[in-house]
């Protein structure tokens, strides 16, 4: 695997590396600082991803790019190449999220065995990991496997859960591919239980869709007694939809309600959003013969 370029933001202190593996596929990873103590470096687990949610950059581009889950030396050279260039050391806190291109649950087995190459080769005080998923219902079986071996390796991995909506029908429509609300709840508060590591709900608030009062009482109806903070996510608008981000003051509807059950929030704008590092976008020039 070689790398092909850099690209540095101009917004934060976001790093996107765009590498070429043997297979000539094009693979992007990121380094992302918010200076908060740690060192993020986001990894793709797919060339491409086909769950065709339709908030998502990525379903635009389905069938025009291969979709194939990435194999682990690609995964390890590609994290450890950007361990190298910037020097990262051991005394400060990593981690590593596969939070990129692609649904890491359909490429599980490989994803937690890169893992398991860098907890063991790093100072394990000092390094943690993370993925992003929406549950994919036919794959379903994989996550319960996932929890397994996660919880057998005693792995520290933080689970984001892409929810977002309330209901199943409007969920359905704009997430297609994955599994219905009630059964992913579900699915991650048994992770929670089963292997003690942290679980988060992404909600990306989108303007008359998803941000009413009745999406908030129902959303920490879902959440109550679940112990599972929320991560309120800044919508990346694209042109080819025509929906927008929801005003900021939304928050404040979702805020009367969290509070009867304790539920923690935070609003996030993702970093590198000129870059093409924020979830579900990526750098279409770079595929382009």
């Amino acid at each position: 695997m070689i790398l092909n370029k850099k690209v540095f933001s101009e917004l934060d202190s976001t790093i996107k590396y765009v590498f070429v593996n043997d297979d000539n596929f094009t693979l992007e990873f990121s380094y992302i600082n918010k200076n908060d103590g740690k060192d993020i470096i986001c990894a793709p687990s797919q060339t491409m991803c086909n769950m065709a949610c339709k908030f998502c950059h990525c379903t635009d581009h389905i069938g025009k790019i291969k979709s194939e889950n990435l194999k682990r030396p690609d995964l390890i050279d590609g994290i450890q190449y950007i361990i190298d260039d910037l020097k990262l050391t051991d005394d400060k806190m990593l981690l590593i999220s596969f939070m990129g291109i692609g649904e890491p649950i359909l490429n599980w087995s490989n994803i937690l065995c890169v893992m398991m190459h860098f907890y063991n080769k790093r100072d394990k005080n000092n390094i943690r990991f993370a993925i992003a998923t929406a549950i994919s219902h036919f794959a379903w079986v994989d996550f319960f496997n996932f929890t397994n071996v996660v919880e057998k390796m005693k792995i520290p991995v933080k689970l984001h859960l892409s929810l977002h909506y309330t209901d199943d029908i409007t969920r359905k429509e704009w997430m297609p591919s994955s599994l219905g609300i009630y059964s992913s709840i579900a699915a991650v508060n048994f992770y929670r239980h089963i292997t003690g590591n942290k679980v988060e709900i992404h909600y990306a608030l989108i303007d008359g869709l998803n941000d009413s009062e009745q999406d908030a009482i129902y959303l920490s109806q879902l959440l109550e007694d679940k112990d599972m903070d929320v991560k309120f996510l800044f919508f990346n608008e694209k042109e080819s939809l025509d929906y927008h981000r929801s005003n900021k003051d939304k928050l404040d509807v979702f805020k009367k309600y969290f509070g009867q059950w304790d539920i923690n929030f935070e609003y996030y704008i993702p970093p590198g959003l000129d870059i093409g590092a924020s979830c579900g976008q990526f750098l279409m020039d770079n595929y382009i013969n």
